[in-house]
C-alpha cells in the first residue's frame, strides 16, 4: 500500500480588477491646435511625429478625450468635446518624444483650453523641471488621483482578500514621476520637502491650496485634509452668501434674467469647487488611511448637492453634481468597506450598491449611456467585493449579479466608440466570471472560465502592448489566472496545453512588469507563475515534472525579494505558503537525503505563514495553511527516522483537524471534503506507528473521514477528487482489514478492493497510467490478504513490464510469488523465484508499504510454512533491502522445490 494523492490549496494573490468609469459624453467639440516644441536650443524648435492626448479625471479615473500627432511644424490639430473643454482639472501628454519630458504647461495641466496651446519640453533630468510651479502642478495631479492611487496599489495585493495590504501614498507616485523625467526618487523628494519647507515659512504669501499641499508633501495628512475642509467651508459660506443675490434677482423681471443666469453659474461653479475640494479632503484623508472620515466629507457634500438640487430641481447642471456627489459617496463607501472590520464591510457594500443602483436609474432616465454604463461598473466591482468575503450559493449569486452588471455596461459601450471603455468592462466581466468558475462545480466551471477568458481576450483587442503596455499586462496577468484554472480542471493534454498557454501569458506580463519598473505587479505575477509551474508539474512526471518544480520554487523566491515581511506582511505570508506547498511537492519526487531538506524547509515557511495569517484576523487563510502544513508534516514523517515518525504523524494530524475548525460543510464543503480526505489518510499512517486496538481506532476515524469527504466529492462533479478519496478509502479499509481476523477482516478487505476498483473509473491506463497502476496493485494485496489468491493473480496479470519501475516490478513478483503459493502452483512461483533473483537488485525503499500485510503473514495458515522467510521477505521489499530480498528467496526456494 502507497499513500493516496493529497489535496493542497495555494494562495493566488490579489487579481487586479479595473473599475470602469464614465467615459466622455458625445458632445460638439471645440479645435485646439497644440504646438510641440523643444525648449532646450534658442530659439525652441518644432517637434514632430509625436503623439498629442489631452485627458480628465472622472470617478478617478484618467479619460483621454483627444488625441492626435504633431506634423513636422510640431503642430497636432486636437478636437476636445465640449465636456471636456469646461472641466478645470485637463492634462495634456506627449508620447513618443524620446528623452524630452513636459515643462510647461507644468506637468501639462490645462486650467483652461485656449485656441492654441504650446508645450515646452526639456529633456529628462534638466533642473527646471523641479521648479516650485512643476512641484506644485506634482503634488496637485497626485492628490486629484489618489482615489487611482489606492487601487493601483489595491491590484498589488495578495491575496484572497484583496484589500489587506499595503496602502497607497505619495512615496511611490513621486517614484514614478521622478523616474519618468530622469531624476532619482531621493532627489524629487528633497525638492519636494524643500518646496514644502519654503511655503510653510512664506505662509502669509501662500494660496490655501498651496498650504494644504505643502502639508500634504510632508505627510501632515490631517492637516491637509483639515485645510481643504476649511476651504469647502469657505464655498459653503460663499454659496449661502449668494442665497441674498439669488432672491433680489427673483424679484426682478425677464430684464433680470441674464443676471439671475450668472449667479446660477457663479453658484454652480461653487458648489462644483466645494466638490473640488471635498474630494481634495476626502483623498488626504484616504492617504491617511482615514476611510469613514472621507466618506463623510462627501456625504457632508452630497448633502450641500441635495438642497441645491432640490431649490433649482429644473435646472440639469446642478442635477449632474448631485450625481457626481453622489457617485463620490458611492465610490468612498466602497473603499471604505474593502478596509472595513468583518461585521462593518459588508453593511457598507451594500449600501454603496444601493447608491450605485440610484445612479443607474437616474442616468437611465436621462438616457445618459455612458454614465450608465459607469454605475453599471460600479455595481458590478462591488458586488465582486461582497462575494469575496462570503462563501457557497451566498459568494455565487453575487459574482453571478457582477457578471450581470459589467454585461449591462458593455450593452452602453461599443468598440468602435468607446474602445478603451469597452476594454475596460471586458476585463471587470473577466474578473467576475473567473470568480465564479473558480467556485463552481464541474461543467458549469469550465463554461464560465472558457467565458472569462474569451473577456480577456476581447479586452486585448484594445490593450494592446503598443498603445497601452500596462494595462495590457493586467490583462495578460488575469488571463494567465484563468487558464491557469482551466487547466487545474482538466486532464491529460488539455491540461498541459491550458497551462503552457497560461505561462506564456504571465511571461508576457513580465516584460512590462519587470522589478526594476513596476516591483510590486512583478513580485504578483511571479506569484501566479509560481502557482502555475507547480499547477503543470503535478501532471508531468520525470525530469520534466522536476525542472517544472525548480522553476516553481525560484518564480516564488523572486517574490519574496519583494514581497518582505517588514514592507508588506499578508502578501510575505501568502508566498511563504505558496513556497511551502512547492518544496513539499519537489521532496515527494527525489531520495530521502535530499527530500528531508526540502520539507524542513517546507514545514519552516508554513509555521511562518501562520505568524501573519492567525486563526482571529484570517480564518480561512490560517485554516488553508493549516492543511498544508498537515500535508509538509505527513511527507516529512514517511520519510524521517523511526523515532520522529509518530510525533510527526501526529503533528499533521493536529494541523488537519485545526483546518476542520474553520472548515465547515455547510460554508465551504470543497475544503471540508479536502480535508476530510487528508485526515483519513494521515490516520491511516499513524495507525500503523501504534498496534492492538488502538490502530483498529485509529483506521475506523480514517475510514469515516474519507466516507465524509465523498459526501462532496462525487463521481459526478469531482470525479478526480472523488477517485483520490476513494483510494484514501481503499488504505484505510485495507490496513483494518490486515490487522483484523475473521469474517470482518474479509468484509474490509472485500471493501477496499471495491474502493480500489471505483478510482479505476477516473484513473484509467491512458490517461493516469501512475495511479492505475497503484490501484492494480493496491486491489492484489487486499485480494492476498483476504486469501483471495486466484483474484490476486488476476490482478497481478494485467501489470505488464512495461506499465512498472524496476522497484514497481519487484513489489509486483513478490505479491505474485505469495499469491502463486497460495494457489499452490509451486512450479510458476520457482520459476517467479528465479526471476526476482535478478530483480532484486533494483528494490527502492518506499515503493510499497507492507507493513499491514505482516500482521497477515503471520497469522495466515497459508504460509505457515516458511513464515519467518515470507515475512523476511516482504520486510526487505519495503526497505527497499536487495541483499535481504536475495537472502529470503534462497529460504523460500527449498521450500517451492517441494
Amino acid at each position: 500500500m502507497r499513500a493516496g494523492p493529497r489535496s493542497i490549496g495555494l494562495l493566488l494573490l490579489g487579481v487586479g480588477y479595473v473599475l470602469a468609469a464614465a467615459a466622455q459624453k458625445p458632445a460638439p467639440q471645440q479645435n485646439v491646435t497644440v504646438v510641440v516644441v523643444n525648449a532646450l536650443p534658442q530659439p525652441p524648435q518644432p517637434v514632430k511625429a509625436v503623439r498629442v492626448s489631452i485627458s480628465y479625471l472622472e470617478s478617478a479615473v484618467l479619460i483621454t478625450d483627444a488625441q492626435q500627432v504633431t506634423n513636422s511644424q510640431g503642430q497636432a490639430p486636437l478636437l476636445v468635446s465640449a465636456d471636456a473643454a469646461q472641466r478645470g482639472s485637463l492634462r495634456i501628454a506627449v508620447t513618443g518624444a524620446g528623452n524630452l519630458v513636459i515643462y510647461e504647461p507644468a506637468d501639462g495641466q490645462l486650467p483652461a483650453l485656449a485656441a492654441t496651446l504650446t508645450v515646452r519640453l526639456l529633456p529628462k533630468g534638466s533642473a527646471a523641471l523641479l521648479g516650485p510651479a512643476q512641484i506644485e502642478a506634482l503634488l496637485h495631479r497626485m492628490l486629484l488621483q489618489v482615489n487611482s492611487l489606492q487601487k493601483q496599489v489595491s491590484a498589488l495585493k495578495a491575496d484572497a482578500a484583496p484589500e489587506q495590504g499595503a496602502q497607497a501614498d505619495l512615496g511611490s507616485a513621486i517614484a514614478a514621476w521622478a523616474q519618468g523625467n530622469g531624476f532619482s526618487s531621493a532627489l524629487v523628494d528633497q525638492q519636494v520637502q524643500q518646496w514644502a519647507a519654503a511655503i510653510q515659512r512664506q505662509s502669509g504669501q501662500a494660496t490655501a491650496e498651496q498650504k494644504a499641499l505643502a502639508e500634504l508633501a510632508l505627510k501632515h495628512y490631517a492637516a491637509a485634509a483639515q485645510l481643504f475642509n476649511q476651504a469647502s467651508d469657505a464655498d459653503r459660506e460663499d454659496i449661502g452668501a449668494e442665497d441674498a443675490e439669488e432672491q433680489a434677482l427673483e424679484a426682478k423681471v425677464k430684464a433680470l434674467e441674464a443676471a439671475q443666469q450668472a449667479v446660477l453659474d457663479k453658484r454652480r461653479g461653487s458648489l462644483r469647487r466645494l466638490l473640488d475640494d471635498s474630494e481634495q479632503a476626502a483623498g488626504a484623508d484616504q492617504l491617511n488611511l482615514k476611510y469613514h472620515e472621507a466618506t463623510q466629507a462627501l456625504e457632508t457634500a452630497a448633502a450641500t448637492a441635495q438642497g441645491e438640487h432640490k431649490r433649482h430641481p429644473g435646472d440639469r447642471g446642478f442635477h449632474e453634481l448631485l450625481l457626481r456627489a453622489n457617485s463620490d459617496v458611492a465610490l468612498a463607501l466602497r473603499k471604505e468597506g474593502e478596509v472595513a472590520p468583518a461585521d462593518q464591510s459588508l453593511p457598507l457594500l451594500a449600501q454603496a450598491a444601493g447608491e450605485f443602483q440610484l445612479l443607474a436609474s437616474e442616468y437611465s432616465a436621462l438616457g445618459d449611456r455612458p454614465e450608465i454604463a459607469a454605475a453599471e461598473n460600479g455595481l458590478g466591482f462591488v458586488y465582486v467585493r461582497q462575494g469575496v468575503r462570503v462563501a457557497g450559493n451566498q459568494a455565487m449569486a453575487l459574482l453571478d449579479q457582477a457578471v450581470g452588471a459589467f454585461q449591462k455596461a458593455l450593452e452602453m459601450q461599443t468598440k468602435g466608440d468607446l474602445p478603451q471603455d469597452w476594454a475596460r468592462t471586458q476585463n471587470s466581466l473577466g474578473l467576475a466570471l473567473d470568480g465564479e468558475g473558480e467556485r463552481a462545480d464541474s461543467d458549469k466551471a469550465m463554461a464560465l472560465l472558457d467565458q472569462a477568458v474569451q473577456a480577456f481576450e476581447h479586452a486585448l483587442e484594445v490593450r494592446t502592448k503598443a498603445d497601452m503596455p500596462q494595462d495590457w499586462a493586467q490583462t495578460q496577468q488575469n488571463l494567465g489566472i484563468a487558464l491557469m484554472r482551466e487547466g487545474e480542471r482538466s486532464a491529460g493534454d488539455k491540461a498541459t496545453a491550458l497551462f503552457e498557454a497560461a505561462v506564456q501569458a504571465f511571461s508576457n506580463a513580465l516584460e512590462i512588469n519587470t522589478k526594476a519598473d513596476l516591483p510590486y505587479e512583478w513580485a504578483r505575477t511571479q506569484n501566479s507563475l509560481g502557482i502555475t509551474l507547480f499547477r503543470a508539474s503535478e501532471i508531468a512526471s520525470g525530469e520534466k515534472a522536476m525542472a517544472l518544480l525548480d522553476q516553481s520554487v525560484q518564480a516564488f523566491r523572486n517574490a519574496l525579494e519583494v514581497y518582505t515581511r517588514a514592507d508588506l506582511p499578508q502578501d510575505w505570508a501568502n508566498t511563504q505558503g505558496n513556497l511551502g506547498v512547492v518544496l513539499t511537492g519537489e521532496g515527494q519526487r527525489v531520495d530521502a537525503g535530499k527530500a528531508m531538506a526540502l520539507f524542513d524547509e517546507a514545514v519552516q515557511a508554513l509555521r511562518n505563514v501562520l505568524e501573519v495569517n492567525t486563526r482571529a484576523d484570517l480564518p480561512y487563510a490560517w485554516a488553508l495553511t493549516q492543511n498544508n502544513l498537515g500535508v509538509a508534516l505527513e511527507n516529512e514523517a514517511e520519510r524521517t527516522d523511526a523515532g520522529k515518525t509518530a510525533l510527526l504523524f501526529d503533528q499533521a494530524m493536529q494541523a488537519y483537524q485545526n483546518a476542520l475548525q474553520i472548515y465547515t460543510k455547510a460554508d465551504l464543503p470543497q475544503d471540508w471534503a479536502r480535508t476530510q480526505n487528508n485526515l483519513g489518510r494521515v490516520l491511516t499512517m499513524e495507525s500503523q506507528q501504534v498496534g492492538g486496538d488502538k490502530a483498529i481506532a485509529l483506521l475506523d476515524q480514517a475510514a469515516q473521514a474519507c466516507r465524509s469527504a465523498l459526501q462532496v466529492y462525487t463521481f459526478a462533479d469531482a470525479p478526480q477528487s472523488w477517485a483520490g478519496t476513494q483510494t484514501s478509502l481503499g488504505n484505510a479499509l485495507l490496513t483494518g482489514g490486515e490487522l483484523e481476523g475473521g469474517d470482518k477482516a474479509i468484509a474490509l478487505l472485500d471493501e477496499a478492493g471495491e474502493a480500489f476498483q471505483k478510482s479505476e473509473q477516473v484513473y484509467t491506463r491512458a490517461d493516469q497510467p501512475g495511479a492505475w497502476t497503484h490501484a492494480q496493485l493496491s486491489v492484489a494485496e487486499a485480494s492476498l490478504a483476504a486469501g483471495q489468491f486466484n483474484a490476486c493473480l488476476a490482478s497481478i496479470s494485467s501489470l505488464t513490464d512495461e506499465t512498472l519501475s524496476p522497484p514497481g516490478l519487484v513489489v509486483r513478483d513478490s505479491m505474485k510469488l505469495a499469491c502463486q503459493w497460495g494457489t499452490g502452483d509451486k512450479t510458476a512461483g520457482l520459476a517467479n523465484e528465479k526471476s526476482l533473483l535478478t530483480k532484486g537488485a533494483k528494490a527502492a525503499p518506499g515503493a510499497w508499504d507492507f507493513t499491514g500485510l505482516n500482521h497477515v503473514l503471520q497469522s495466515s495458515s497459508a504460509f505457515a510454512t516458511g513464515r519467518a522467510s515470507w515475512i523476511a521477505l516482504f520486510a526487505a521489499v519495503q526497505t527497499g533491502d536487495s541483499a535481504a530480498i536475495t537472502s529470503a528467496l534462497h529460504e523460500l526456494e527449498p521450500i517451492l522445490q517441494q
